[in-house]
């Protein structure tokens, strides 16, 4: 019997695929089933088939009683399936919870004899599919059709939140490229130096190309710029660091606003002539310099959370409110064509010899479809091209001849519970730290460092302590190996802390979190809750988070914490933890937590003050904070990693944010449109490089 997922009382539906061969022959003579009531209910149904016995257990949403057996009605699902001699239609539907008499006519069973996939999906659906090809091409060979989850803003300035697509998708560039995490290649940088004194790093001066244009109306070729904003310079890179610094521009609202604040501080980068830029790093209030060592890697990288450069002189041109009021420019192989947010975005190929690599395809289409079943319904039929279908289905369309494209970077989900502020001042410029409103309740998830603060704990202990105790419950509660089984189809992997993945080597086997729901209910008990409490969980949408949250809202009910998990845009949520004045958990990847990054690089820069202004986990942890300075300082990479084996005891032992499962995130694509697709690695955006499509036939 598969295991089971329990979703607030009910099952959740579990994500099983195999094989099942059956040969069925037999005839019956018409006959009247009499359809007698509708509900909703927790079944568990036994499947009967020559030779096995498959156990089905999932959310039902309608019973159909007929003589001798229950059957499972759940959603409309027309599916023609081709067979020796007939074509069999399949029709589910969804109704109500309403009495009905309906008469059905049984006409007869069909003889089948071949290999079918049943796939569970936590839908929930139940899908019987045989191996097909995948469909024929549609549209121009140059014209790629891609269906995403959100089409994000792309506004022409980047403290405006122009989305990191940008930089992902080809139409934006930035300094360097990656390679591995030991190796940074040039990209508009063609080369660069620190900046040392007293043998310590305090910036950086790099060489900027003079071969780089704009987009822009005309996209004539180098000799004259066309309608171009003319040639990219360092004082264009100076203004985008600038502009989206959030220690420099407090109205920014940049995706790295607060990872530019991390890395610079509020000492602007500063454009010394047309090819020469010069930054310098971040200093504490005694003036002592902060060097981040990923600096190159992660913050001025295409790989990883970077910016996309964009032109001073059409800022200077045409104003802040039209930058913000238009699409961007940038200075990739690819330009906007048209951006409608929430909608589509088209990018087409620039029609000259770009500086880097001319694009393969002559037109992305990118199209908003929320709706996982819909992008797959899109892709069997050919009208979409591509798409990010989530792993619990990839099996289902491998089957069903597509194929896929990765770059290796999996997401580390993990549970992070905002309102855990426990810096009391800057880590950097040491000034006090409002965080009055995420203790004006008292919260169970939520530990208060005030010594004065005392807990529900029966045998008496602090309100830091209670957090403590609840937030380790809550990790204990969840069955990692089977979330990754069912909805990831055992492709993703377990993983304990958010910033440390369990792959690499330095991994230890103490930060592992057993699965123990006795443990976690004398751990509530312990904290002052046997009887357990209520809790919201904020779940965004990307990535199949919300189902995700739907699984660990069941494994929570069953320890006696009652989770109302909440599902809406995350352009609404984000304001909160910018400001940090939420205390509802998330399921999230935060910055760091992503499984390609190295060991030693300072950890979890986003569960510190270190990015007030821009984006954090909701959280502020001092020893998080205290570690990344560390870190960053130190040269002895033995030390840096002992540095942050320490820090991983303190996580482990404290929970503020603690992980759940790996997820890779690949591209499913239509082998007969893309001949393939070739990606960069990657430290952030789990797929790159749509100018490298290969069209088929080309």
């Amino acid at each position: 019997m598969l295991g089971r997922f329990r979703k607030a009382g009910i099952l959740i539906p579990i994500v099983a695929v195999f094989a099942l061969a059956f040969a069925i022959a037999c005839q019956a003579e018409p006959e009247i089933v009499t359809v007698e009531k509708v509900v909703t209910q927790e079944v568990i149904k036994e499947v009967e088939v020559p030779g096995e016995t498959v156990v089905v257990e999932k959310e039902v949403v309608k019973e159909v009683q007929v003589p001798g057996e229950t059957m499972v009605v759940e959603k409309e699902v027309v599916k023609t399936v081709e067979v020796p001699g007939e074509t069999v239609v399949v029709e589910k539907e969804v109704v109500k919870e309403v009495e009905v008499e309906k008469v059905v006519e049984v006409e007869k069973v069909v003889e089948v004899e071949k290999t079918v996939e049943l796939v569970v999906t936590p839908t929930p659906v139940i899908v019987v599919e045989a191996a097909v090809n995948a469909p024929e091409a549609m549209g121009e060979a140059g014209v790629i059709n891609i269906a995403i989850t959100d089409v994000a803003p792309g506004v022409g300035l980047g403290s405006a939140q122009l989305t990191d697509a940008m930089h992902y998708w080809g139409v934006g560039e930035v300094t360097m490229k990656f390679v591995d995490p030991g190796v940074v290649a040039p990209m508009l940088a063609a080369s660069w130096e620190l900046d040392m004194d007293m043998g310590s790093p305090v910036g950086a001066t790099l060489k900027i190309r003079d071969d780089v244009i704009f987009h822009g109306e005309g996209l004539g070729d180098r000799s004259d710029m066309g309608g171009s904003w003319g040639p990219m310079t360092a004082a264009d890179i100076a203004f985008t660091i600038n502009d989206g610094n959030g220690a420099i521009n407090t109205a920014s609202i940049h995706w790295q606003a607060g990872d530019f604040a991390t890395v610079f501080g509020n000492i602007p980068a500063e454009a010394i002539d047309d090819t020469t830029l010069k930054v310098t790093f971040a200093k504490d209030a005694e003036g002592n310099t902060l060097y981040d060592p990923r600096w190159d890697a992660n913050i001025m990288n295409d790989a990883a959370q970077a910016y996309s450069v964009q032109s001073l002189n059409r800022y200077n041109t045409v104003g802040e409110t039209e930058m913000k009021d238009t699409a961007f420019i940038g200075t990739g192989p690819l330009h906007v064509e048209e951006w409608i947010q929430d909608d589509t975005a088209v990018l087409a190929a620039v029609p000259y010899d770009h500086w880097d690599v001319n694009s393969k395809v002559d037109k992305i289409v990118f199209k908003e479809v929320g709706e996982q079943n819909a992008q797959i319904a899109l892709m069997e039929t050919g009208t979409i091209d591509a798409a990010p279908i989530l792993l619990k289905s990839v099996p289902r369309m491998l089957e069903g001849g597509f194929a896929i494209a990765d770059n290796g970077l999996a997401g580390q989900a993990s549970i992070s519970f905002s309102g855990n502020l426990w810096e009391t001042e800057h880590v950097l410029f040491g000034t006090p730290l409002d965080t009055a409103a995420v203790y004006m309740r008292d919260l169970p998830w939520i530990s208060n460092p005030s010594p004065n603060d005392s807990g529900a704990c029966p045998a008496g202990c602090s309100d830091f302590e209670e957090g403590v105790l609840v937030r380790n419950a809550l990790a204990r509660a969840i069955n990692r190996e089977e979330i990754n089984e069912f909805l990831l189809n055992g492709i993703g992997h377990p993983i304990y802390l958010n910033a440390f993945s369990p792959n690499n080597p330095n991994w230890q086997d103490k930060w592992n979190y057993p699965y123990d729901p006795d443990m976690a209910r004398d751990l509530l008990a312990q904290a002052g809750y046997p009887n357990g409490f209520e809790m919201p969980l904020y779940a965004p949408n990307p990535g199949g988070y919300q189902e995700l949250a739907d699984a660990i809202a069941g494994y929570w009910e069953e320890i006696g914490v009652r989770t109302a998990v909440q599902k809406y845009a995350y352009s609404v949520y984000r304001p909160t933890i910018v400001a940090r004045a939420t205390t509802m958990p998330w399921v999230t990847e935060c910055d760091d937590g992503k499984s390609s990054w190295p060991w030693e690089w300072p950890k979890s820069a986003d569960h510190t003050s270190l990015t007030r202004g821009g984006f954090g986990c909701g959280l502020e942890i001092k020893v998080s904070a205290d570690t990344w300075v560390a870190v960053a300082a130190e040269q002895d990479v033995a030390k840096k990693i002992e540095l942050n084996n320490a820090l991983a005891d303190y996580l482990f032992e404290t929970a503020p944010s603690f992980g759940v499962v790996g997820v890779p995130a690949p591209i499913t694509y239509n082998p007969n449109k893309i001949a393939s697709w070739p990606m960069d690695p990657a430290l952030f955006s789990k797929w790159n490089n749509p100018e490298s499509i290969v069209p088929v036939g080309r």
